[in-house]
């Protein structure tokens, strides 16, 4: 069963520019505690020219932390509210959000692989810490970028496989063409990436992109043996 939807009021803190393109940081709420599930996203609601804008991005952090929740925004598009967390977001500035989505993470789903396309990584990180934290399952997440200085979360995704060894797996590729990486795969995931990653192992699959990443990786993950029901997708625009 999902938290009832409700909006909570909360201050802006922890800024941190991740990549190029990417602005991390954490709303803390001015009262009580946040109740959400690993995988779900927030609508963000802020004033702007003396007009409330609303723009929905998904939650990093983990549901067992209560206290606050984590946000990573790429600067994509031109909607008012991301142009405001790039260019005039302040910590200690008064937002409101709500929480939404069903594509999220339950216990009694097992063991779950996690494939990302770009920005798409940001909901399954939420559940990849979930899963490291609150249950004895295994995961692996692949994340997929066109060049190195996209990655996201890197060094702390590394840091909880290296606390969590026998139960967390992290990997990535690069996708450009003049990129390629000496340590990650090179290139777009494919069924090779897929049975290193021994994908046939893991109990349901989230796949997490833009359109065209999501249906090809749904695809191959029937291959694989997967069947639809076992694949939970989201698409990033």
């Amino acid at each position: 069963m999902q938290p009832e939807r409700h909006l909570v009021t909360a201050k802006v803190t922890n800024i941190k520019q991740e990549t190029p393109s990417t602005i991390s940081f954490d709303l803390i709420p001015c009262k009580g505690k946040i109740d959400f599930l690993p995988g779900q996203w927030i609508d963000l609601f802020v004033s702007l020219h003396g007009q409330e804008q609303v723009a929905g991005y998904s939650i990093t952090s983990t549901p067992c932390n209560k206290e606050f929740i984590s946000l990573a925004v790429k600067n994509l598009g031109d909607d008012q509210v991301t142009q405001y967390i790039h260019q005039s977001m302040m910590e200690g500035d008064t937002v409101s959000f709500a929480t939404g989505g069903s594509c999220v993470y339950a216990p009694e789903q097992g063991n779950a692989i996690l494939l990302a396309g770009g920005i798409g990584i940001t909901p399954l990180v939420s559940i990849f810490r979930y899963i490291g934290e609150a249950t004895n399952h295994r995961a692996t997440i692949m994340h997929s970028v066109s060049c190195c200085e996209e990655l996201l979360l890197t060094r702390e995704l590394k840091d909880l496989c290296l606390q969590n060894p026998h139960q967390l797996s992290y990997s990535y590729t690069i996708s450009g063409a003049s990129n390629h990486s000496t340590e990650g795969f090179s290139g777009r995931i494919n069924a090779d990436m897929l049975n290193q990653l021994e994908a046939s192992t893991f109990d349901i699959a989230f796949v997490c992109g833009p359109d065209a990443f999501v249906d090809s990786l749904s695809t191959q993950l029937q291959k694989t043996g997967f069947n639809t029901g076992q694949i939970k997708s989201e698409t990033w625009w």
